[in-house]
């Protein structure tokens, strides 16, 4: 029964926390620059900016958990099944031990690992993940013109310029549900994600 609870469980996350909170946030699709004609009309540039910059910063944050809320997930899957899994590295190992899963041939393989490259992002900034993430994805760069710019001091690390929207989130969660839905060994187990 694990991979079916952990389905619903993803599933519930992402339906009734990611999307709805999200969709809560208010972002504006490109951002006013240059001087303006008054104080009220600086004022609301500067709140658009932070909107933007919110919302992308909470993106991140749900990356994170969802890759994490995974990961405890494999681990308590594989020791279920008396296999050692020390970490997301050893998906596809623990995959094939367990349940014969191909994570490649049932296409959630690029999926699972870019959302965990985008999470060690989001945890640590700029490093090795960055690097990968830059050059598996580097589309996750290219939103940066007038979405917002960097509220801190210059310079701008790489990973400051890292853009997680709902289309990834989509993605990450669709994988993750896939992946269960694959593992289940149930009758009736779901295997394609209803988003």
């Amino acid at each position: 029964m694990l991979p079916r609870t952990f389905q619903a469980n993803v599933d519930r996350f992402y339906q009734r926390v990611i999307l709805k909170t999200l969709g809560d946030l208010p972002t504006h699709e490109t951002l006013v620059v240059g001087e303006a004609s008054d104080m009220d009309e600086f004022l609301d540039r500067c709140a658009a900016q932070i909107d933007n910059y919110t919302a992308n910063e909470a993106a991140k944050a749900f990356v994170l958990t969802l890759d994490g809320l995974f990961e405890r997930q494999l681990a308590r899957w594989a020791r279920a099944h008396g296999v050692k899994f020390s970490g997301a590295t050893d998906l596809s190992r623990a995959a094939r031990e367990i349940a014969a899963i191909d994570v490649g041939a049932i296409g959630v393989a690029s999926d699972l690992h870019e959302m965990h490259l985008a999470a060690n992002v989001a945890r640590h900034g700029d490093g090795s993940a960055c690097t990968k993430l830059l050059a598996k994805a580097p589309q996750l760069w290219t939103r940066i013109s007038f979405d917002y710019g960097d509220i801190a001091p210059a310079p701008v690390p790489t990973s400051e310029e890292l853009r997680i929207g709902q289309d990834e989130l989509r993605r990450y969660a669709r994988a993750v549900v896939q992946f269960w839905g694959h593992a289940d060994p149930l009758p009736g187990a779901v295997l394609v994600a209803p988003y």
